[in-house]
C-alpha cells in the first residue's frame, strides 16, 4: 500500500507554531478577562470584531480552498509562470474588492450594528461602532493573509506563515499589554489591527511581485476564471460556518455579559479547533490536491487514512481534558480581575459543550479538502446549507430555556451532522478504506487518555499552585508514554523525529 505524503516533520512544525500562536492569543485573553471581564466593553468589543471576522473568515477560506488546486493544475500543465501571474491578479482583485468593502462597512457601521444587535441600548451601540471603525481593515487584511498563507502552501512553505502569523499576535499582545489599564478597548482594537497588518506583510511575497513582474496570458486568465467559478459555492457553504457566530451573537445581546461568556468559549473551542486540524488540513491539502490531479485513489485512500488516524489521535485526549477538566482549567487560567467564579461556571460548561464542534470541525475540515482537492465544491456547499438550517432552528428553539448552553449543543450538533454527512459520501466514492486503521488507533489512544486522566486527577487533587496546569503537563506525559509502549505509529515516529535514532559509522 502507498505510504502518505504528508509529512509528519512539516504537521508538527506547523502545529507547534500554531500552539505558540494560540499561547499569545490565550495571553490576549487572560489581559481581557482581567480588565474587562464581561462587562459591557467586552461586549462591545466581541461584537465588534465578530463581522470583520466572520466576512474575512469568508473570502480568505473560499478563495484559499479554491486557489490550492488550480494553482498547482495551472503550475503543472501551463508553468511557474503562468501559476505565478495567477496568484498576483488574484491578489489585485481580492485587494480591491476588500479594501471597497472595508469603506461601505464603515459607512454603514451603525445600521449594520443595529441590525445585528437588537438587545443593546443607545451606549452600548455607540461603542461598539466606534470599535468597528478600527476593526472592519481586518476584513483586508485577514483575507489578503489568506490568500497569501495558500500561495506559500503550494510551495511547501509551511514555516513561513507559521512565524508570520506568530509574530503578528506577538505584536498584538505586546501593544496591548503595553497601553495599559488606561488604554481601555481602544488600545485592544488598535493591537488587533496592527497584528493582522504585520502577519500580511510578512507572508505577501512583496519583493518577487515587483521585481518578477507578472505577465498576463491566456492560461494564468483562465486559472483565475476557474478560481472565482470554484470559490463561488465554497462563499456560500463557507457563510454558514461564518454567519453562524453572528447569529449567536444576535441571539444573545439581549442578555448582559451573555456576548462576552460565549465569546470566550467559542475563541477557546477555535483556538483548540485550529490547533488539532489547521496543521494537518494544511499539510495534507496539497498532497490530496496532487493525488486527486494525478487521479490516484489509492494514495488518496491513504491520505485520508492517516489524516484520520492523527486526527483521532488528537481529538480524544482533548476532549477528555476538556469535558473532564474544563472547569479547573477555566478557573486557574481566567478567574481573576474582573472574571467571575460564576464567569467560570458557564465559560466552561459552554467550552465543554462545544467540543462537538471541535470533532466535528476537524473531520469536517479534512473531508471538505477531500472535496475541494478534487474540485467537487458543490457537496460540501449543499451539506453544510443543510446543517446550518437544522443548527438555526435549533438555537431558536433551544436558546430561550438553556441560554448559551442551548446555543453551543446547536451548533455541535451543526458541525457533527456535516462531517459525518461528508465523511460517508466520501467512503461511498473511495471505498471504507478511508479508515484503514483508525478503530485500532481509537482504541490505543483511548487507553492513553484513560492513564492521561487518572494522572491529571491526582495531580489536580495536590497542592500545587495552579494543579490544572500540572495535571494538563503530567498527562500529556502519562498519554505520550502510553502511546510509545503500545507501539501507535505516530507516537513512535513523533519520538524518533524528536531523539533520531544513531546509525552506527560503517566498518573499515
Amino acid at each position: 500500500m502507498p505510504q502518505a505524503a504528508t509529512s509528519l516533520r512539516s504537521v508538527a512544525v506547523l502545529t507547534m507554531l500554531t500552539l505558540g500562536q494560540m499561547g499569545l492569543q490565550f495571553a490576549l485573553q487572560l489581559l481581557l478577562a482581567k480588565r474587562f471581564g464581561t462587562a459591557s466593553d467586552m461586549d462591545a468589543f466581541v461584537a465588534a470584531s465578530t463581522l470583520p471576522l466572520v466576512v474575512s473568515g469568508l473570502l480568505a477560506g473560499a478563495l484559499a480552498s479554491a486557489f490550492v488546486p488550480v494553482y498547482m493544475q495551472t503550475r503543472e500543465r501551463s508553468g511557474d509562470s503562468a501559476a505565478w501571474s495567477m496568484a498576483v491578479q488574484l491578489v489585485c482583485w481580492l485587494s480591491l474588492a476588500t479594501l471597497l468593502l472595508w469603506q461601505l462597512s464603515k459607512f454603514f457601521a451603525e445600521p449594520w450594528m443595529r441590525t445585528l444587535y437588537p438587545g443593546y441600548d443607545d451606549d452600548k451601540i455607540w461603542r461598539t461602532i466606534e470599535l468597528f471603525q478600527t476593526l472592519s481593515s481586518l476584513m483586508v487584511w485577514n483575507s489578503l493573509s489568506g490568500l497569501a498563507r495558500a500561495w506559500n502552501h503550494c510551495h511547501g512553505r509551511f514555516a513561513v506563515t507559521g512565524f508570520a502569523a506568530l509574530l503578528g499576535n506577538a505584536v498584538t499582545v505586546a501593544l496591548a499589554w503595553r497601553g495599559g489599564p488606561s488604554g481601555g478597548m481602544d488600545r485592544i482594537a488598535q493591537a488587533v489591527s496592527i497584528g493582522a497588518v504585520i502577519t500580511l506583510a510578512l507572508q505577501m511575497p512583496w519583493v518577487g511581485i515587483f521585481s518578477r513582474g507578472w505577465p498576463v496570458t491566456k492560461e494564468s486568465q483562465a486559472g483565475v476564471r476557474r478560481c472565482f467559478v470554484l470559490m463561488l459555492p465554497l462563499a456560500i457553504g463557507l457563510a454558514c460556518n461564518q454567519l453562524d457566530p453572528l447569529l449567536d451573537r444576535y441571539l444573545t445581546s439581549p442578555s448582559p455579559g451573555s456576548v462576552s461568556q460565549l465569546g470566550y468559549a467559542s475563541r477557546l473551542a477555535a483556538a483548540v479547533l485550529t490547533l488539532s486540524a489547521s496543521g494537518l488540513a494544511v499539510v495534507a491539502f496539497p498532497a490530496l490536491a496532487r493525488h486527486a490531479a494525478e487521479r490516484d485513489d489509492d494514495k488518496l485512500r491513504t491520505e485520508i487514512a492517516a489524516a484520520l488516524r492523527f486526527l483521532t489521535l488528537l481529538l480524544v485526549p482533548i476532549l477528555v481534558a476538556l469535558i473532564g477538566f474544563g472547569g479547573p482549567l477555566i478557573r486557574d487560567l481566567l478567574q481573576r480581575g474582573r472574571f467571575s467564579a460564576d464567569d467560570t461556571r458557564v465559560v466552561s460548561s459552554t467550552l465543554a459543550m462545544l467540543c462537538g464542534m471541535i470533532v466535528g470541525g476537524s473531520l469536517g475540515e479534512i473531508a471538505a479538502k477531500v472535496f475541494y482537492s478534487r474540485q467537487k465544491t458543490r457537496t460540501p456547499v449543499i451539506v453544510g446549507l443543510i446543517g446550518f438550517g437544522i443548527g438555526a432552528a435549533l438555537k431558536f428553539q433551544w436558546v430561550g430555556p438553556h441560554g448559551v448552553l442551548g446555543l453551543a449543543a446547536a451548533t455541535s450538533v451543526f458541525y457533527l451532522l456535516n462531517a459525518a454527512v461528508l465523511l460517508g459520501l466520501i467512503a461511498m466514492q473511495l471505498g471504507l478504506g478511508i479508515f484503514r486503521g483508525v478503530l485500532g488507533t481509537l482504541v490505543r489512544v483511548a487507553i492513553g487518555s484513560a492513564a492521561a486522566a487518572g494522572v491529571g486527577l491526582l495531580l489536580l487533587r495536590t497542592s500545587l499552585p495552579w494543579p490544572s496546569l500540572w495535571g494538563a503537563t503530567g498527562g500529556a506525559i502519562a498519554l505520550l508514554v502510553t502511546l510509545v509502549l503500545l507501539r501507535e505509529d505516530v507516537a513512535w515516529r513523533a519520538v524518533r523525529m524528536v531523539i533520531p535514532a544513531r546509525t552506527q559509522e560503517p566498518r573499515s
